[in-house]
């Protein structure tokens, strides 16, 4: 079982310039790796675009939940 989990950042958010981050997950469940990795390249590929318009950074990674310390 895989999981796509992201890392979604605001960068330069008020008056001191400052970058949010938050955790996440995507909440869809994979079968292996390479169903995982499709998934999150397509992700990618449709919101790349929106995401550098509104000066917001996503990190997508696939893993199990288990494996899932750190993004």
């Amino acid at each position: 079982m895989f999981k796509i989990f992201a890392m979604i950042c605001m960068l330069n958010v008020g008056a001191l310039d400052q970058t949010l981050c938050f955790k996440s997950e995507v909440p869809l469940i994979f079968n292996n790796s390479s169903e995982c990795s499709l998934a999150r390249d397509k992700l990618i590929d449709y919101i790349h675009a929106d995401m550098v318009e509104r000066k917001l950074t996503v990190i997508f990674k696939c893993n199990t939940p288990m494996e899932n310390t750190n993004v």
